[in-house]
């Protein structure tokens, strides 16, 4: 591609664009080029800066916890990246904010307190202690210095001890507990009579005049986005790897320079006997148990049985009754305390008891099943597979560069490619900005395709990931802009949606005439009389009610409470046209006796969780209102 470049622009076309380069770096000099590149950033909170890269992070920290929420059905595709950029630009706005706010209010993190935090972390402790070795090696392997990382952790420290401070102080009291169960558990006794519009559109005529008039009316309604039709090239790493094979010898080989990942860990089987100790309990109950484990021992030194004596005294249920029969497990499966006794023992021996966060264990090694290495015969399919795909992965990285190179050095057409690369120039069906069929649906696609420089200049697209192994390079072949659509081809949609305004209005008449009715005492019931009327009776209901009109539900729980028996009626058009009329009978609250006390705290912890939540979000509301944000990409767009 470089060479390419290399031999046009050597023309004397190419000498004058050079010699325009040097004049403008002359006259207005380099420094401004770079002082202004010095100034890129991706937003701006009230004059810090947030980097393109603390951007990128949060992006890629934000696409890593979809993929990890959302497991195999995960699919790059499909995913929004604009949207993904935006919120992870909006939780650093946020971050930046409340740090901010901390420093405003003269919060600080001590240097006690950080290394207190950082000494806590798993990650940097070797056998339950800190390392410091092991804390620097890490903090390198991440390509970050420790300053840097302490200067993370003491950020995340203060906006943590900030919000701490409001959240902190939010609380439920009983009352408002009592008021919550009784809205939340209420019953309603209410009838509701539905009248139908479907059965009167058969009724309705749609003249000619109607139709013309409504499409003149509501001409933006039936506005056709513009759309393309895409000629495209797709290389997939799937076809490539179809006539692939693989070679005995360097099977052999690969088997040989896997073998240290294919060994199969020693693993150890071991029974226990725990005496099991509250983790807050005092030091008398620590001694008793430890004097108990004691006991137990020296009755296994005198020739006790183990199976025996873990029944009789083991408190681990699920052990106790196979002997304390723990089966064979790997080094790092248990706690670290055992796991260290058990990986130091011979088989046969009964150990000291061993104090860890759960009491005291009698720990005797019963087996010992050492690492191994599976013959080739036995993972012979599995590192084919594993071969197979390296190829794969290899040929359609080079195949990629190749329809790179090629496609942007023949912009104007996708033949280079396709010959060179043995690729079929396909062609889509419409594609609109919002959607399409076949590749259509990928929104990368869509993006590449309106884009100025596909759209507007003719040229490719940049090859485009939509899954692994699996690009697609574009270029418009049909361009259709937006237009209105021909009245022929809407006619019949208009004419469903006149019938189906009629039909409401008619429902709603009809309706109207039937509360005239309740007005003069009729009972819903009685007027239930037509075929297209639904009559409900319900009893006893909560809002959460299945089997009844949602629309119904919402309007039947926030009517009034009757008064001295008088039913509360009610009636309203519902969303796809129908009118419902409704009679509210009886309301009874929940009773926040019924509370078991467990209930009443989770019920409290929801609560609280929910005040929190709205404390943060009010408070970043009103952060954002009285900072100065840039966002210069948002001005850009």
């Amino acid at each position: 591609m470089l060479q390419a470049f290399r031999e046009r622009v050597m023309g004397w076309l190419g000498w004058i664009i050079i010699g325009l380069v040097i004049m403008t770096f002359a006259l207005f000099g380099l420094g401004s080029y770079l002082q202004d590149k010095s100034r890129v950033y991706a937003a701006k909170v009230n004059d810090v800066e947030i980097t393109p890269r603390d951007l990128q992070e949060a992006y890629q920290q934000q696409r890593a916890r979809l993929q990890e929420m959302l497991g195999d059905a995960f699919d790059p595709a499909q995913l929004d990246e604009k949207q993904i950029r935006k919120q992870a630009l909006d939780t650093l706005i946020s971050r930046e904010l409340i740090l901010q706010a901390a420093q405003e209010n003269g919060m600080v993190i001590s240097d006690e307190l950080l290394a207190a935090r950082i000494h806590e972390i798993p990650a940097f402790q070797e056998d339950g202690k800190f390392s410091e070795e092991k804390y620097r090696n890490l903090i390198r392997s991440r390509g970050q210095s420790v300053s840097e990382f302490e200067y993370e952790i003491r950020r995340s420290l203060l906006g943590d001890q900030f919000l701490g401070g409001l959240t902190g102080t939010t609380f439920v009291t009983p009352g408002e507990l009592n008021r919550a169960y009784a809205l939340q558990n209420q019953k309603r006794d209410f009838d509701y009579l539905i009248v139908a519009a479907r059965p009167f559109e058969a009724t309705i005529e749609v003249s000619d005049e109607q139709v013309s008039d409504y499409y003149e009316k509501h001409s933006d309604d039936f506005m056709v986005p513009e759309r393309v039709k895409l000629s495209y090239v797709r290389l997939t790493g799937e076809k490539l790897g179809g006539s692939l094979e693989v070679d005995e010898d360097e099977l052999k080989q690969f088997y040989e320079e896997r073998k240290a990942s294919l060994k199969s860990k020693e693993q150890r089987r071991a029974s226990h006997i725990l005496i099991a100790v509250p983790s807050d309990a005092d030091e008398a109950a620590v001694e008793k148990a430890r004097e108990e484990a004691a006991q137990v021992r020296e009755q296994l030194a005198g020739g006790a049985d183990f199976a025996e004596l873990a029944k009789e005294h083991s408190d681990d249920p699920g052990s106790a009754q196979k002997g304390g029969d723990l089966g064979f497990f790997g080094s790092g499966d248990m706690v670290p305390a055992f796991d260290k006794t058990v990986f130091g023992m011979a088989e046969g021996d009964i150990s000291d008891p061993v104090r860890t966060q759960f009491g005291f264990h009698i720990i005797k090694l019963t087996g010992i099943r050492g690492s191994k290495v599976p013959p080739l015969d036995e993972v012979r399919d599995e590192l084919v597979r594993e071969m197979q795909q390296e190829k794969v992965d290899d040929l359609f990285y080079d195949q990629l560069e190749q329809l790179t190179d090629l496609s942007y050095e023949n912009a104007e057409s996708l033949d280079a490619a396709a010959e060179a690369l043995g690729l079929e120039i396909q062609t889509s069906d419409w594609i609109g900005p919002d959607g399409g069929p076949g590749i259509g649906q990928y929104p990368k696609v869509r993006a590449a395709a309106f884009s100025e420089d596909v759209l507007e200049g003719g040229n490719n697209s940049e090859p485009i990931e939509v899954g692994p192994n699996d690009v697609i390079v574009v270029r418009v072949e049909e361009r259709q802009p937006e237009h209105q659509a021909p009245l022929e081809e809407v006619r019949d949609k208009i004419v469903a949606r006149l019938k189906h305004e009629m039909a409401a209005e008619k429902a709603r008449a009809r309706g109207e005439e039937l509360v005239a009715k309740l007005a003069e005492g009729a009972s819903l019931e009685s007027l239930n009389d037509e075929d297209f009327y639904a009559f409900r009776k319900a009893e006893g209901v909560t809002r959460a009610a299945p089997g009844y009109n949602p629309e119904v539900m919402r309007k039947a729980f926030t009517l009034p409470r009757p008064k001295e028996g008088k039913p509360v009626d009610a009636s309203f058009a519902l969303s796809n046209g129908d009118y419902a009329l409704v009679r509210l009978t009886a309301v009874k609250d929940g009773d926040p006796a019924e509370l078991k006390p467990e209930q009443r705290e989770q019920m409290a912890r929801g609560y609280e969780n929910m005040y929190r939540s709205l404390v943060i979000e009010t408070l970043l509301r009103d952060l954002r209102s009285r900072a100065d944000i840039e966002i210069p990409q948002a001005e850009d767009e």
